[in-house]
């Protein structure tokens, strides 16, 4: 039987295959950049604004269209002091296959594969000091629409993921600059 990650990882071994297939033939650039995120919904609840950087392997297949991968790190923290040796936190780590289609400058860029959730914990007091750390992996999924001025990327994009019928998502805005390859 299949399963989501199973399937997912398929779909991203052939963007992958297609991409080292056919990379003589289309224009490939590097795209890396800086995130600013909000958490929606419950997430939103108890935790405050995110940061972090993600790059982006874009490969040109058409006039219009781009295949890629994007790979990033985005670092959430607690909306609650919680004092100064406590702290809360989530990283994202999005590993996510993606089309991105031109309108001119603006473009459409939906994207799917995986997210790697890592929360950490560290309490101490009273004389007692405790952590601990978890991490999972589970669908990731994002929608964007961004312009590109020169090799200056702007985008905002509603990026979520989902384990087990439960998920959390984040808006976020992101500034990036393109490096042309070929």
């Amino acid at each position: 039987m299949l399963t989501m990650k199973k399937v997912i990882f398929a779909c991203l071994l052939t963007v992958i295959f297609s991409v080292a297939t056919y990379a003589q033939k289309g224009a490939i650039d590097i795209n890396g950049g800086v995130d600013v995120a909000i958490p929606l919904g419950d997430f939103g609840s108890g935790f405050g604004a995110g940061f972090g950087a993600t790059v982006k392997g874009l490969y040109e297949i058409n006039d219009e269209g781009q295949v890629g991968l994007t790979l990033g790190y985005i670092h959430f923290g607690s909306k609650e002091d919680l004092g100064a040796d406590n702290s809360v936190s989530l990283g994202v780590i999005p590993i996510l296959a993606l089309y991105r289609h031109h309108f001119e400058n603006l473009y459409v860029e939906p994207q799917l594969g995986f997210s790697i959730n890592r929360s950490k914990v560290e309490v101490s007091g009273l004389g007692y000091n405790f952590g601990g750390s978890a991490s999972t992996t589970s669908l990731g999924y994002a929608m964007g629409v961004g312009y590109i001025l020169g090799n200056i990327d702007l985008s905002a994009r509603y990026q979520g993921f989902s384990k087990g019928g439960s998920g959390a998502g984040f808006a976020a805005l992101r500034v990036a600059y393109n490096f042309p390859l070929k």
